[in-house]
């Protein structure tokens, strides 16, 4: 559980790329962190603006999973994000 995460988008049968915002923060601030934290995720609207102005935000982050991603990992992002949260939703 990761305080201050919202999913974006409302599939039930979502595939493995995860788009989200994380409390107030700038997509950019979250993706920036987590860049210098050996994290790799995209950030923006994704060429995807039309469903941005839908939701009324300015982009969201997003996360891609594979098969070659190991349970380590997704701990690791888990973890580095309730980090960013801290930082600037207290």
């Amino acid at each position: 559980s990761i305080p201050n995460l919202k999913f974006i988008g409302e599939a039930q049968n979502k595939s493995s790329v995860i788009s989200f915002l994380l409390g107030n923060t700038h997509p950019y601030d979250v993706g920036s962190i987590l860049d210098k934290l050996g994290i790799a995720v995209r950030t923006g609207h994704h060429c995807a603006q039309p469903i941005m102005d839908k939701y009324k935000i300015e982009g969201t982050v997003r996360a891609s999973f594979s098969f070659y991603n190991t349970m380590e990992e997704i701990d690791i992002l888990v973890e580095s994000l309730k980090r960013v949260n801290k930082m600037f939703n207290r």
